[in-house]
């Protein structure tokens, strides 16, 4: 089925004294920009609408290998240097329906002017967008590099969000899971771990991203707002580090759901092996007695089915109490404790 919604350009343009911002225009529209005392930036949404990726590279002379880059959506997180720009991919999270989605976003870098493209629009940028808005703002006063920082911070901080989801997930089956075990919970277990895992396998790319931005790796931010590249930094090891922490407790919560269900199932073993080692010694002696034989012992005797039925009697409480005294019939169930 066709894509109905049609692709967004933004543009904005500014200096420490004035800002430009033209929303729902065209490619050709964004040419001519003033790089020499406005910083540009030219957002684009492709909604799907592979074309728009295409124009801009004739547009603005973008390499062949970038435009297949933004294209294919799948790219794990890089920077790569080209001749007279810089091209950075990763990914963006953020919380849509109570669910974690994800797209690809590209950052295109070139002097005093930054170009990028996302698959939809999360919500994200706007913040940025309301940044440059307000008059004396740090934006407004650096060039491009401090653009770019503010743009990958907006993205980390999505990240912290979707990590915090996901802790109030892993917090709520950690109390679930042992208040009454059900399939259905290592179903969520598992389908809770595989976001993590998710998280992780894009996540870990933009740390090591980051961390070749604070290594100068390319010339490309003022030494002035390295200090902030070294903040995205340590925000990215923390991402990380709170991934690996929920992969492991939801490993262990896992491992804690099947030695749960073992536990239930050995108490009913248990209790089973109570009843059988009553019923047993019982089940033995009536059918001893009765075997059609003519001799028997107490068969003859007026009272015998009577002194018969108090002995068995004696036999199960002998019986019963033994099972109690080695607590194979009773015994406290630990994980009420747990509720």
């Amino acid at each position: 089925m066709k894509n109905t919604v049609l692709p967004q350009i933004n543009k904005y343009s500014y200096n420490h004294q004035d800002l430009f911002i033209d929303e729902n225009v065209s490619l050709s529209t964004c040419v001519s920009l003033d790089n020499k005392t406005h910083v540009n930036w030219i957002d684009i949404i492709t909604n799907g609408h592979k074309e728009i990726v295409h124009e801009a590279g004739q547009l603005f002379s973008i390499d062949p290998l970038i435009i297949e880059d933004i294209i294919n959506t799948n790219q794990r997180a890089k920077l790569e240097e080209y001749e007279t720009m810089h091209y950075i991919v990763l990914k963006m999270f953020s919380i849509k329906e109570k669910k974690i989605v994800r797209q690809q976003v590209s950052f295109i870098l070139h002097n005093n002017f930054i170009l990028s493209f996302r698959e939809s629009s999360f919500g994200v940028f706007e913040n940025v967008v309301s940044f440059l808005k307000k008059d004396n703002n740090k934006i407004r006063q650096k060039g491009e590099d401090f653009l770019l920082y503010t743009l990958l911070d907006v993205i980390i901080d999505e990240y912290y969000v979707v990590l915090e989801d996901i802790n109030d997930q892993v917090d709520y089956w950690d109390e679930e899971i042992f208040k009454n075990p059900s399939d259905n919970h290592i179903y969520e277990l598992q389908k809770l771990k595989k976001s993590v895992l998710e998280a992780r396998k894009y996540m870990l790319p933009v740390r090591e991203l980051i961390n070749s931005l604070t290594k100068n790796e390319i010339a490309y931010f003022d030494i002035k707002n390295k200090k902030y590249i070294r903040d995205l930094n340590d925000h990215m090891i923390r991402n990380v580090e709170q991934l690996d922490f929920d992969r492991d407790q939801i490993n262990s919560l896992i491992d804690a759901f099947y030695s749960l269900q073992s536990y239930k199932m050995n108490r009913v073993m248990k209790a089973l092996t109570g009843v059988s080692f009553v019923l047993l010694p019982i089940t033995f002696i009536t059918s001893l007695f009765g075997m059609n034989y003519e001799i028997i012992p107490f068969t003859k005797r007026p009272n015998g089915f009577l002194e018969m039925v108090a002995f068995l009697g004696l036999v199960t409480i002998l019986l019963v109490a033994i099972a109690l005294r080695r607590k194979w019939l009773s015994g406290s169930d630990f994980t009420k404790r747990l509720k």
